[in-house]
């Protein structure tokens, strides 16, 4: 179970990371480089260690198994949006803002679960960065 933990909280930070590439590219006038995507995408198939113990602890295995779906889902979707070329900036827009939805969505959960404390600071990170509670 810690590693479908450890591959959400991967997953997670790898949209994170996608986000924060969208807004960075944007403010530069530019698009999310390839670098920024593959970086992404080998952040998401390796499972992060640091928090996964916590959060398997407090999050059930069914609904771990459910996130890791959505944030599969939402990342490969995100990707596709920025690699193709026929996708316009306002889907693109569309896309990140449910990406930073999902990010929210899961560290929800944790709280909810977690007696309202995220357990590690990437975790933390992540929520102010993406403006969740707001």
């Amino acid at each position: 179970m810690i590693e479908i933990a450890g591959l959400v909280v991967a997953g997670v930070t790898a949209l994170g990371t996608l986000v924060q590439a969208f807004n960075t590219s944007r403010a530069k006038n530019r698009r999310v480089s390839r670098a920024s995507l593959k970086k992404a995408e080998k952040r998401a198939r390796a499972p992060l260690k640091v928090g996964a113990k916590r959060v398997a602890e407090v999050i059930d295995r069914e609904l771990l198994e459910t996130l890791q779906h959505e944030i599969e889902i939402r990342h490969r979707k995100l990707i596709e949006a920025f690699r193709s070329n026929d996708v316009s900036e306002r889907e693109r827009e569309r896309q990140v803002e449910a990406a930073r939805r999902q990010i929210c969505r899961f560290l929800e959960q944790v709280l909810k679960f977690n007696a309202d404390r995220l357990p590690t600071k990437r975790l933390k990170d992540l929520w102010v960065s993406n403006r969740c509670g707001n």
